[in-house]
C-alpha cells in the first residue's frame, strides 16, 4: 500500500514539473502601454508680463475760469473772447507687472473659462505750454497729465483651445491712478488747478497662449483700458481780481491701448 502511494506522489510531482517547464517555455506578454495623459488647461496659474502702452488720442484742457455765483470770468481767451483749448500728446510708456488666475476647461470640450487678476505699472504723461500764456520771459502756464503709475484689472476670460494653443478674449473692471495739473501766472494773478483720482472703469481685449510644457506657457495679449473721462480741474486763485476765487476748467483724458508679452506657470 505504501509503495503505491509513493509511486502516485512521484507521478503527481513529475506532471507538475512538466507543466511548470512548459509554462516557462511560453512567451510572456508585456502589459498594454498606458495611454498618454490628455492635456488640459484647468488649474491655477501665476505669471508676469512686459510690453507697451499708448494713448488713443490727445489730452485736452480748456482755459481756466473764475466763478463767483453764476458769473464766470475767463482768465485767458483767444481774440474775440473765444475760450481756447490745449490739446497735447501723452508719451507712450513701458508696461509691466504680474497676473494670477484660474482656468477651467470643460471635460470633453475645447472651451476654457477663467478669471484673472492683473497688477502693473505704466506711466503715460505729457505737458504743454498754455496756448495763451504770456510770452517769455514772463511766467508761462502749463497743462500736465499723468495716467499711472499703478493700475489693476480683474477680468473674466473665455477661450477656445486646440490642444496646447488657446485663443481667448477677456473683459472686466480696471483701476487706474490719474492726475492733472494746470499752473499759470499772469502777474499779479496765479492759478493752480489740479485733480488726483483713481478711476474705476472697464477694460477688454484678447490674446493667444501656447503651453510650451504641461506647466509653462507663453502669451501675447492686447488690452484696451477705457480711461476716457471729462472732469473739472479745481483750485483757488491768488492775486488780482481772482484772489480767493474758486477756479475751474474742463479737462479730457484719452483711453489707453496696451500690448503685452507674458509667461505663465500653471500648478
Amino acid at each position: 500500500m505504501i509503495k503505491r502511494i509513493a509511486l502516485a506522489s512521484l507521478a503527481v510531482v513529475g506532471l507538475s514539473s512538466a507543466a511548470l517547464a512548459a509554462d516557462m517555455r511560453m512567451p510572456v506578454k508585456a502589459p498594454p502601454p498606458m495611454p498618454a495623459p490628455i492635456f488640459t488647461w484647468t488649474g491655477f496659474y501665476i505669471g508676469g508680463f512686459v510690453g507697451g502702452a499708448f494713448a488713443d488720442k490727445d489730452a485736452v484742457s480748456t482755459e481756466p475760469q473764475a466763478c463767483a455765483g453764476a458769473a464766470c470770468v475767463f482768465l485767458f481767451t483767444q481774440p474775440g473772447g473765444i475760450v481756447s483749448n490745449n490739446a497735447y500728446d501723452l508719451d507712450s510708456s513701458f508696461i509691466g507687472g504680474g497676473t494670477v488666475g484660474y482656468n477651467w476647461q470643460m471635460p470633453g470640450s475645447q472651451w476654457v473659462i477663467g478669471i484673472e487678476g492683473e497688477v502693473g505699472y505704466m506711466d503715460l504723461n505729457g505737458s504743454v505750454r498754455d496756448i495763451n500764456a504770456a510770452p517769455p520771459p514772463a511766467l508761462a502756464g502749463f497743462d500736465s497729465t499723468k495716467m499711472g503709475e499703478l493700475y489693476g484689472v480683474i477680468a473674466g476670460r473665455l477661450g477656445f483651445t486646440w490642444d496646447r494653443v488657446l485663443i481667448y478674449g477677456k473683459g472686466g473692471v480696471a483701476f487706474v491712478e490719474k492726475s492733472y495739473t494746470y499752473a499759470a501766472s499772469v502777474p499779479p494773478q496765479t492759478a493752480i488747478l489740479s485733480r488726483d483720482d483713481t478711476q474705476v472703469t472697464w477694460a477688454a481685449g484678447g490674446g493667444i497662449e501656447w503651453a510650451v510644457t504641461n506647466n509653462w506657457s507663453i502669451k501675447g495679449e492686447y488690452l484696451y483700458i477705457d480711461t476716457k473721462e471729462d472732469y473739472d480741474g479745481a483750485g483757488v486763485g491768488v492775486g488780482g481780481f481772482i484772489n480767493g476765487a474758486a477756479l475751474v476748467n474742463r479737462h479730457s483724458d484719452p483711453g489707453i491701448h496696451t500690448g503685452k508679452f507674458g509667461v505663465n506657470y500653471r500648478f
